[in-house]
């Protein structure tokens, strides 16, 4: 199937793709050039992607394709790990009690800290194991990690040159600013 892939026109990132059904037509000189620019290929949807820029990329197939692993999607599933375990109000709520009671006694029974340091503890392991996870991510063939200022560096790549005033895509809600 013929499909147009769409980039950035300034930065040569990579936007995504569209084709014509049987009914359209759909070519390179009918799309608008003030902010994209665009590649003819031939692709199997059902068993092919695009990756890469306007320059190196090319047509793999889906099996081949790299998977990205973003730091906010990690550090979301440790906050998610964390709220599940101790949602916000728990946590607050035995800071509370250990705040009352330090305010209350002046000598500390090491008991009497037994709940906040099993819930530190587990946000530290949490945390811990997420830094394992970026680490792995980060040297394991077949992903590509992006930490939180690459992340921002790809989106600032795609909507380069008021892109986000035209596509209207408002970022995702755990994406750095």
């Amino acid at each position: 199937m013929k499909v147009i892939v769409i980039f950035n026109k300034f930065t040569d990132q990579y936007i995504g793709l569209t084709y014509a059904t049987d009914q359209m037509n759909v070519d390179e000189s009918s799309c608008d050039e003030t902010h994209f620019k665009y590649k003819t290929v031939e692709m199997d949807l059902d068993k092919e992607v695009w990756e890469g820029s306007y320059g190196d990329g090319s047509v793999i197939a889906i099996a081949n394709q790299t998977t990205v692993i973003t730091e906010t999607e990690l550090d979301a599933d440790c906050q998610d790990k964390v709220f599940r375990e101790y949602r916000y109000y728990h946590q607050l709520n035995i800071v509370y009690q250990l705040l009352d009671m330090l305010i209350e006694k002046s000598a500390l029974d090491e008991a009497l800290l037994t709940e906040y340091r099993r819930m530190r503890k587990y946000i530290d392991d949490t945390v811990a194991n997420n830094e394992r996870y970026k680490q792995a991510y980060l040297t394991q063939n077949g992903y590509e990690y992006r930490d939180k200022a690459t992340e921002r560096s790809v989106l600032n790549a795609q909507l380069e040159g008021g892109l986000h005033e035209v596509v209207g895509r408002a970022p995702h809600p755990g994406t750095p600013q």
